[in-house]
């Protein structure tokens, strides 16, 4: 029996950790069931990434994965890529338990075809000695504010991160506010980058994931929860029909997914790593996340209207410094 493909591009800084997991969960399967599954690792650091083997994949007229996990939220949302290819896709949504707070996020589509299996919150998070007089900023309309012009950054607008954090603001404040964000807003390298920045005092803010978010021993940093909410960033499972309709066949590309990406070791993993809210209401929330947290992702009924093209051209513009 040929090899399933799995299309990896999910939370880039446990990418090592996420590897070691998978392939131990592929060679586990393997040894269970006689069903072999192959890791095809397309994270930002690969030298193939994960819009890309899509594109090839689109030109040939078939999708080339059993099974993608991936934060690049766009290819879920976006006609061109999954969305376009419903028909394809197992609705695999509704497999396993989301536990409440996701489902408040809304992230669940309204075909059920994904599996969210977790979000990272992104909290405003300040260097309390470069603030000024200025008072610590309570929401995300403030950061639209001429007086904060230049001193909020995020991570690249190249990373799933960064786009997730724009994506709320564009919800949130429309073409303008999105565009205000374009003019006034700083990018870094990365999310890392970001909390390098605010630690050493370049600058008073910036939007960063939970495990970024909390300070050090001698840090002047603290967190701060939107009152519109937290902008988050899903990690989606999606899987393809196999080819002939065979029930047994995708009977056994859901329930590898049970046993691994969506396993409770995996969310344990992910919310003791990234700091995530996990799918798996069994597992305790995040030591940071607080009893009525409010998350944002924009409503489908507004994704599915909306040009995500204009997005990503328009987010990349934000200077890089």
């Amino acid at each position: 029996m040929s090899k399933k493909k799995i299309y990896w591009a999910n939370v880039c800084i446990l990418n090592r950790k996420e590897s070691e997991l998978m392939e131990k969960a592929s060679e586990t399967w393997n040894g269970e069931t006689g069903n072999a599954y192959e890791m095809i690792y397309l994270g930002d650091t690969e030298e193939v990434k994960i819009h890309q083997k899509l594109e090839e994949d689109i030109d040939s007229g078939k999708l080339g994965f059993h099974l993608l996990v991936s934060t690049r939220f766009d290819l879920f949302c976006s006609g061109r890529y999954l969305l376009g290819r419903k028909d394809n896709l197992l609705p695999i949504g509704e497999i396993l338990p989301i536990r409440e707070e996701i489902k408040r996020a809304g992230v669940e589509d309204p075909f059920h075809l994904y599996y969210p299996l977790a979000i990272l919150p992104h909290f405003i998070v300040c260097n309390s000695e470069v603030q000024g007089s200025e008072p610590a900023p309570s929401s995300l309309e403030e950061l639209l504010d001429s007086r904060w012009e230049g001193k909020v950054f995020i991570g690249n607008t190249e990373l799933p991160s960064g786009q997730a954090v724009l994506f709320a603001m564009w919800y949130l404040f429309g073409d303008e506010g999105l565009e205000t964000c374009v003019r006034n807003w700083r990018q870094k390298s990365a999310p890392s980058a970001v909390r390098h920045g605010l630690i050493k005092g370049e600058f008073p803010i910036g939007i960063l994931p939970g495990v970024f978010s909390g300070p050090g021993p001698k840090d002047r940093i603290f967190a701060v929860r939107p009152k519109e909410g937290m902008p988050v960033l899903p990690s989606y499972a999606a899987a393809v029909r196999s080819g002939n309709f065979d029930h047994q066949d995708d009977e056994d590309t859901m329930n590898f997914l049970k046993a691994s990406a969506a396993s409770q070791e995996y969310h344990e993993f992910y919310k003791d790593m990234a700091h995530a809210v996990v799918s798996d209401p069994s597992v305790p929330l995040p030591a940071n996340a607080e009893e009525g947290d409010k998350y944002i992702f924009p409503p489908w009924e507004w994704i599915l209207k909306k040009d995500l093209d204009y997005f990503l051209t328009t987010i990349k513009q934000i200077p890089l410094i």
